[in-house]
């Protein structure tokens, strides 16, 4: 009697799903993201209108620090994934896709925790790259809400 050799192809099959699996939860991580820098960016252009100009420039900057932590986060994030696929996968029985996505989802917060608490500094830098552009762009829409009230209040009278 003979044995037929186990096949790679349910292998494989599992291996992709499991990086499916954490593609799409990078995805999802990076598009809450997005959704809250723009949220706040929201926030701050509403502020802008209100001609309230302190409280706008406040909340632009707070924006531009959460995302460049954000961004900091992910980025580490994609260093630790890439540098986890560099190790092989050693083992009895290799590893199956839900000891890839905890270690995944465990990188992720890591990457977060870690941008938390100064990271490698890079959201810093962007920071203060991106800070005087922003600054600009909040003084300009509030004197721009307040040449319109200006105008407005000059229209009702």
């Amino acid at each position: 009697m003979q044995i037929a050799p186990l096949s790679m192809q349910p292998m494989m099959q599992q291996n992709m799903t499991a990086e499916a699996a954490g593609e799409t939860a990078s995805s999802a991580s990076f598009d809450r993201m997005l959704e809250d820098a723009k949220r706040a960016s929201q926030d701050a252009q509403n502020a802008a209108a209100s001609g309230n100009s302190t409280a706008a420039a406040q909340k632009e900057d707070k924006a531009l620090k959460a995302a460049c932590k954000s961004f900091e986060a992910m980025f580490i994030h994609m260093m630790y994934r890439e540098m986890r696929a560099t190790v092989h996968e050693g083992g009895l029985f290799g590893e199956d896709n839900a000891t890839k996505i905890f270690e995944d989802m465990r990188d992720s917060e890591m990457a977060k925790q870690m941008a938390d608490a100064g990271g490698i500094g890079l959201g810093d830098m962007l920071y203060r790259q991106l800070s005087p552009q922003v600054t600009k762009k909040a003084q300009a829409e509030a004197q721009t809400a307040a040449a319109i009230r200006a105008q407005q209040a000059k229209q009702h009278h």
